[in-house]
């Protein structure tokens, strides 16, 4: 005879998969936790680098002559200056894969930069000196087209056509942590980076994005999201180096962590490229830097801020390119984004050290070691782990399922312990009566099959005693017939 759960094949199916998505659901959530801030920024920032380009050598920039009615621009003969070149620009960038691949702003690491510097200045005083022979209309006029850069960057890319340079460069990713003031010695000091893959015409087609390479191992890289999963009055982060947060000259290599919400999507001129306008505070240094969401994952690109004369009038946004553009980059490169073992790690060990779990805990956070040394996250991660042993000291921490029922009934009230408690009591007193009510059925199932069996067994005999008198009677001899004897007469 088959018992239920023998026989009841859908249950038991049903209990396999119900079984299933307990077991799945629990790391579901985890990978889209959503973290505090405290915890994104411990989290985000071991890889958010300050970047460094020391470019050095000579320009010679034509004079010009500008004609903003006619929109005309010509060089003047035979008069050029020669300006020697040594100069420091620095950015912000983030590690995309722990073998030392950064993305950053082409404009951040790339020789267009000075170069445009450069030409501006001669531009910029060409058109103030024919701007004084314009009436205010005519002025007007100019200063509404510029809102879209048009004349002023046609002349800029004059002067540089008909500029020489002679510049050469070279970038560093400055060590964490660092002290020295001088940017000099923080260049020595750092990592010297290879250009993997720059975009030099990122002033025409707004993909200003670049990719370096430094060679170190085991990096902090973080993970890339989906720029498609942000829409206007998203949370958003921003981690980098913006040169107004810098209070003295102690902390250049201290990154600045600031919130916001995406609060416009716009597009790039020719209409393919989305553009996320951000409330979140940057200067002059956060370009490069990532633009992030509350589970730690990279979304976009800081590329640029409000043009400086909209600031003046109080308008201040920061602008992202979505990172599809990096991981595109990426792919161009033949590199492959992912994010390091401290990323992973760190998030494993939060969500243990969420539920008092601290043997677990301790565990991953014991992992983040295998991260390179100078990003920092051992003092990061410190706190936690002290923070981890206290409790177990203590006795608050939930390593056993002991640990677990102990510390969910300590925090219970009294009248919800008497209703559980209640509860407990009604099932079990349900569960003796189902055990008990099992018991008799499983006698009664066991009589009857014995007197199945019984029964069985006595119409077998009986079957068996018809046979054997039914055979005995065949094998017995039938008597003589005896002649008929006639009757004589009398």
């Amino acid at each position: 005879m088959q018992t239920f759960f023998s026989g009841n094949t859908f249950f038991r199916r049903a209990l396999l998969v119900g079984m299933g998505v307990f077991v799945v659901f629990p790391f579901t959530v985890l990978a889209e936790t959503t973290l505090s801030e405290e915890a994104l920024a411990d989290l985000m920032k071991p890889g958010v680098v300050r970047i460094a380009e020391h470019v050095t050598g000579t320009a010679k920039i034509p004079a010009i002559k500008v004609d903003i009615k006619k929109r005309l621009v010509a060089t003047i003969p035979d008069r050029f200056t020669e300006v020697p070149v040594d100069e420091y620009l620095s950015g912000s960038g983030f590690i995309i894969h722990p073998d030392g691949y950064i993305a950053t702003n082409a404009h951040v690491v790339s020789l267009e930069t000075i170069k445009t510097t450069l030409a501006s200045e001669s531009a910029l005083s060409a058109i103030f000196e024919n701007a004084l022979l314009l009436s205010e209309e005519e002025m007007n006029a100019f200063l509404e087209e510029e809102g879209s850069e048009g004349f002023s960057r046609e002349i800029i890319r004059y002067v540089i056509e008909h500029s020489t340079f002679e510049l050469s460069h070279e970038v560093s990713v400055l060590r964490p942590g660092a002290k020295e003031s001088k940017i000099g010695t923080l260049m020595t000091n750092g990592f010297p980076a290879e250009l993997v893959a720059v975009n030099e015409s990122f002033i025409d087609d707004e993909r200003d994005v670049a990719l370096i390479k430094i060679e170190e191992h085991d990096l902090p890289a973080l993970s890339l999201g989906k720029a498609d999963d942000l829409s206007v009055g998203k949370r958003v982060y921003i981690f980098g180096y913006p040169s107004t947060a810098e209070i003295n000259e102690k902390d250049p290599a201290e990154a600045t962590f600031t919130r916001g919400v995406v609060s416009a999507i716009k597009q790039t001129k020719d209409g393919e490229l989305k553009v996320f306008q951000t409330d979140a505070k940057v200067s002059q240094g956060s370009s490069g830097g990532p633009l992030f969401n509350d589970q730690g994952e990279v979304l976009g690109l800081i590329t640029f801020q409000t043009g400086e004369l909209s600031r003046t009038a109080g308008d201040n946004f920061a602008f992202a390119l979505p990172v599809d553009i990096v991981k595109k980059q990426a792919l161009e490169a033949r590199i492959l984004p992912e994010e390091g073992v401290y990323g992973q790690a760190f998030r494993s060990g939060l969500a243990a050290f969420a539920d008092k779990h601290c043997d677990t805990a301790l565990h991953f956070f014991g992992n983040t070691k295998k991260t390179h040394q100078d990003f920092g996250t051992d003092r990061i991660v410190q706190p936690y782990m002290e923070k981890c042993r206290a409790w177990q000291d203590d006795g608050e921490s939930r390593d056993t399922y002991w640990d677990e029922f102990r510390d969910g009934v300590s925090t219970l009230s009294n009248p919800l312990l008497y209703v559980i408690g209640g509860s407990l009591f009604s099932f079990g007193v349900l569960g003796a009566m189902m055990f008990w009510l099992l018991r008799q059925l499983r006698r009664e199932e066991r009589e009857i099959d014995y007197l199945e069996s019984r029964l069985k067994a006595d119409e077998a005999e009986l079957r068996r005693h018809e046979r054997s008198a039914g055979e005995r009677s065949l094998r017995k001899p039938r008597p003589a017939l005896l002649p008929r004897v006639p009757k004589k007469k009398v």
